[in-house]
């Protein structure tokens, strides 16, 4: 995928910003929340399991795994899958 400077400079800015606002252990559990999606779930490599698991809920195809994980993941944040939505 050839990318043009503008989106370069975009992507850059946000690595750039996750890097200083985030920390290491923070990026560190975002990977292995994306590693494990994409051995578990078949995401995609960039997106969270309750992310992928939120996205099935609004395409009407997720299944009771994808509702308990939700239904946990709420008892430590409220409204967790539809606030990771896009991660």
């Amino acid at each position: 995928m050839n990318r043009n400077k503008e989106e370069l400079e975009v992507l850059f800015a946000k690595f750039d910003r996750d890097v200083m606002v985030y920390p290491r252990w923070y990026r560190l559990l975002i990977a292995t929340d994306q590693w494990f999606g994409v051995l578990l779930w078949n995401t995609s490599m960039d997106e969270t399991i309750s992310s992928h698991i939120h996205r099935k809920k609004i395409k009407g195809t997720d299944n009771w795994f994808d509702n308990l994980a939700c239904w946990f993941l709420r008892k430590i944040e409220s409204k967790h899958c539809l606030k990771s939505l896009g991660e």
